[in-house]
């Protein structure tokens, strides 16, 4: 995996991750009822956590992909020698 996949990958780990936070903090809020806008915090907080799930997902997908393929070259090598 070239050097641009593996600073993708970190990006969207980094990023997934934010966004659970943010929408931990936005659902928190609504669920106890210290939010001004209720609706906004609500669907905010809804698709920062489908957004960032999705991101950690599919860094998650690369992740093992690229040990797959690790392990796939090692095993080859052992096999000529």
């Amino acid at each position: 995996m070239g050097d641009f996949h593996k600073r993708r990958m970190v990006i969207w780990t980094v990023a997934g991750g934010y966004l659970l936070y943010l929408a931990d903090e936005l659902l928190t809020g609504w669920f106890r009822n210290e939010t001004e806008n209720p609706v906004v915090s609500l669907l905010g907080g809804a698709v920062f956590l489908i957004v960032g799930g999705v991101l950690l997902y599919y860094s998650w997908k690369a992740w093992r992909a690229q040990e797959k393929e690790n392990n796939s070259d090692n095993n080859s090598s052992d096999k000529e020698q």
